[in-house]
């Protein structure tokens, strides 16, 4: 059957074909479809797995490595940053090894376009000693997943698939294979010097791992080299970088110009047959080009000093290779005539939150009460875009708002302004995966911080996925929802108000009570901010409240005191007539903007 897929939707095909039964992982742009896709699979032919959501990458990685104790085909699916959460277990798996197969989907975000870092998962896996497979295309993804299977039940050790977001997002036609319902029983064997190993053991273990490496460069199915064109200078590349260099030579006609030496398995590298697949294209001139650090380059130096890449400067050591700095980059080497495309940059203007967002009327209320005299610590989700209102300080990574508020309490009380206030912003589903660990440190240490949870009920900037407070999972199986205001009662917090987020004044009012329970007790506040995401149904079925919304022209003065504060992208200021209008094309007639008028502008139609 042909589909047509995206590279992780292939992941997804690819994976449940080759026999893979249990995959999880956390969403994470811009690897967030491959779990959706398997769930899809899963119902549509009846396949009997699990396939779901964790709680965190690290859980994430820990519950396949015990499905694959149990000699289950499994595979573990995360973003690159969230391989940092993980890479305990990442680490720990590589020397334990993975019975029944463990095929670990890290997509990067070279860039980066919606990520804390570009970092380049490939080191990690070589930091690990575990193989890592780099597709090329949506197909690759499909081929390579499966191959990734084979490897990993083949040695016992994990595999990476290491995507990339043109990787991952682009499409392209896919004949897929039959999907059909595999007997499989799981077979946990005791072994407790493998799988509860104490330090003299990891020490053999470490060794049987560096041998499984050094068995798997020789392996003819992954370490050959495959040749493209016939010119002088060679270039050796991998992933998604091959296809933007296949694409150039085809379009320059520089067949006569450059070779093309592609690999598949960046790590790990059998080096004496690819400096014997270098010497015999008698080329004089060696370049490596690949997306990301310099994985190959590295390893390939050792034998062949003299390659050019990232380590010489020739490739720039931060941002994406897109096809157009490839291009530059050959002009650099004397090898393409770089023509300017003459493209204008627009100028750069920061994402917003979506119109009718109820983390905007939470922040605008934040902002309200606190003005510039608080320290805003704040997370990685939609919320991030606090920094539009003046309400976010810090984003640094997932949990950290309620480290850093905590962190921020502590010298101030010690060193500074014993009545510093400090609010920290994080969403539900981040809460879950890395915040209620920072809480109880804050609980524990009577840390006078106020907490303010922005619960849109989804994991809204990754598409809408399901959270732990969920009843359902996404394809419909019942799940047992965990409450967010339970959770904190049982952690002991002494101060918690829950308010539907489009109650501006009930917000307000909310803050003003938790700033003087915080001073007055030096304990921490918690406050649950909840509104449903405008993109889900019911998110948007409950937020169009008004049959219209208007500006009132005779009362605007055209201070822009809305489209400044409030920040709502369908409140625009006419320069001509100085003075704001709704655009009716994006607003959703929630009405939550009329708050923010100073002088009673904005009106709204019953």
């Amino acid at each position: 059957m042909k589909l047509f897929l995206s590279g992780n939707e292939a992941i997804a095909f690819g994976l449940v074909e080759a026999g893979v039964r249990f995959i999880v992982g956390y969403p994470g742009t811009p690897s967030s479809e491959v779990i959706p896709t398997a769930m899809d699979i899963k119902k549509r032919f009846g396949i009997k797995g699990y396939f779901d959501w964790s709680v965190n990458e690290k859980v994430a990685f820990e519950e396949a490595t015990a499905a694959s104790y149990s000699h289950i085909g499994s595979a573990v699916v995360m973003k690159q940053v969230g391989l940092n959460v993980a890479m305990d277990p990442f680490m720990n798996t590589a020397m334990t090894g993975a019975p029944g197969g463990l095929v670990v989907v890290v997509a990067d975000d070279p860039g980066p376009h919606s990520s804390q870092t570009e970092q380049d998962s490939r080191f990690l896996a070589f930091f690990a000693k575990i193989p890592v497979l780099e597709p090329s295309t949506p197909q690759e993804a499909y081929g390579f997943s499966k191959k990734a299977l084979f490897l990993s039940r083949n040695f016992e050790i994990p595999v990476m698939i290491r995507s990339v977001t043109r990787v991952s997002h682009s499409r392209e036609d896919i004949e897929v294979g039959r999907l059909d319902d595999l007997q499989v029983k799981p077979n946990f064997i005791r072994d407790v010097d493998r799988f509860a190993a104490t330090p003299h053991f990891r020490l053999i273990l470490h060794k049987e791992l560096n041998e499984k490496i050094e068995s798997i460069k020789k392996l003819k199915w992954f370490s050959d080299f495959e040749e493209y064109f016939e010119g002088g200078v060679l270039i050796v590349t991998s992933g998604v970088s091959f296809a933007y260099l296949y694409d150039i030579v085809k379009d320059n006609n520089l067949e006569d110009k450059l070779k093309l030496l592609r690999i598949s398995m960046s790590y790990p590298l059998d080096l004496e047959k690819l400096k014997k697949a270098i010497d015999k294209t008698g080329s004089k001139r060696v370049l490596v080009i690949e997306e990301g650090y310099p994985v190959i380059e590295m390893q390939l130096k050792t034998k062949m000093p003299t390659v050019e890449g990232r380590l010489s400067g020739l490739v720039p050591n931060e941002g994406e290779l897109t096809i157009d700095k490839i291009g530059e980059i050959l002009a650099k080497a004397g090898v393409l005539n770089q023509k300017s495309h003459g493209f204008v940059l627009p100028p750069f203007k920061r994402p917003s939150l979506c119109p009718g967002c109820g983390h905007r009327s939470a922040f605008y209320a934040i902002k309200q009460v606190f003005k510039n005299k608080a320290i805003y610590a704040s997370d990685i989700g939609c919320y991030t875009l606090g920094l539009n209102l003046g309400a976010v300080d810090t984003v640094h990574c997932m949990g950290a708002s309620i480290s850093f508020g905590f962190g921020f309490d502590k010298v101030y009380s010690l060193f500074g302004k014993n009545d510093q206030v400090v609010v920290a912003t994080i969403g539900d589903s981040t809460f879950f995966h890395s915040g209620m660990p920072a809480l109880v440190d804050a609980v524990h240490n009577n840390s006078k911080l106020i907490l303010v949870i922005l619960d849109n009920s989804t994991v809204a900037m990754t598409g809408n996925q399901t959270t732990p407070a969920d009843k359902y999972n996404q394809i419909g199986e019942k799940t047992k929802s965990i409450e967010i205001e339970r959770v904190i009662e049982a952690l002991g917090v002494e101060f918690l108000k829950i308010r539907d987020a489009y109650d501006i004044d009930g917000m307000i009012n909310d803050l003003k009570h938790a700033k003087d329970f915080v001073l007055d007790n030096k304990v921490p506040a918690v406050l649950i901010f909840r509104h449903p995401c405008v993109y889900s149904g019911e998110g948007l079925e409950n937020n169009i409240r008004f049959k219209n919304i208007y500006i009132n022209k005779d009362l605007c003065t055209g201070c822009r005191v809305c489209v400044n504060q409030f920040e709502c992208p369908s409140l625009i200021f006419d320069e001509d007539r100085k003075k704001v209008f709704i655009d009716v094309a994006t607003c959703i007639k929630c009405g939550q903007c009329v708050k923010s008028c100073p002088f009673d502008a904005i009106k709204v139609e019953q």
